[in-house]
């Protein structure tokens, strides 16, 4: 009975050391999981902040290029004045 008590013993023995074993790999898998989450959330609140600034600077070039096709048309309304007088200044010399 000795023996067989004996031999139960190492096989709990065995089995307490693998569960600590597996516990310390658990550790292990959950501290890099926990590392690769405050990563990948730094590197997500990273890309709201270039989200934000190049939504900002998307709205910034579109109102310069209104004001851009602003200023062209109304160039181009100033040149038909132009062109509609010059064109009655030669009727009147005519």
């Amino acid at each position: 009975m000795s023996g067989t008590g004996l031999d139960g013993l190492e096989m709990l023995e065995e089995r307490i050391e693998k569960a600590a074993r597996l516990i310390e790999q658990l550790r292990v898998e959950k501290k890099a999981a926990e590392d690769e989450n405050k990563r990948l959330k730094e590197e997500l609140q990273s890309l709201y902040i270039s989200h934000e600034e190049l939504t900002r600077q998307l709205k910034h070039l579109t109102m310069k290029k209104d004001k851009k096709e602003d200023t062209e048309k109304t160039r181009e309304e100033i040149a038909e004045k132009i062109e509609e007088m010059l064109a009655r200044l030669e009727e009147l010399e005519m």
